[in-house]
């Protein structure tokens, strides 16, 4: 079971209100939860960071991790974890170099190796004849008029 310390919305529309709990991973966001250690109350001008430091730490020490957004607000609260669970992974972008490298043309090597599979491939198929396609079968009518005469 992988523990997590993450946000869940306890404010009415318009007006967010989070707690910080220990939940399992596998839990909604509003689901169940294992134990509360603070609050977060992005509306409030100064003070919004309420959490308890010392079960944090406590729960870090038995396996659980922070995820992204936990982790700023434990850095914002004093204390600086230490990997954050990333839920999301975004693409690193590629530049237009590396892309071009990577899909230049291959070595004299591999050129010449294709060439002489091609040649080798070629050779036999020359020697044979297309078939030509089977004619097509008289319809059954016809065949019926036809024996009937």
């Amino acid at each position: 079971m992988a523990v997590t310390i993450r946000l869940m919305k306890a404010g009415a529309k318009h007006r967010p209100f989070f707690k910080v709990v220990v939940t399992d991973s596998r839990m909604p966001r509003d689901g169940r939860f294992i134990a509360t250690l603070g609050t977060y109350d992005p509306l409030a001008a100064s003070g919004n960071v309420k959490i308890d430091l010392e079960r944090v730490k406590t729960w870090m020490g038995k396996g659980a991790k922070p995820s992204l957004t936990v982790s700023q607000l434990l850095k914002r609260a004093g204390m600086a974890p230490e990997k954050p669970v990333v839920v999301k992974k975004t693409p690193q972008a590629v530049s237009l170099d590396e892309l071009r490298t990577s899909s230049a043309e291959p070595s004299a090597e591999h050129t010449a190796e294709a060439v002489a599979e091609g040649a080798a491939a070629a050779a036999p198929a020359a020697g044979k004849k297309k078939a030509s396609k089977p004619a097509k079968k008289a319809p059954k009518r016809k065949a019926k008029k036809e024996a009937a005469k």
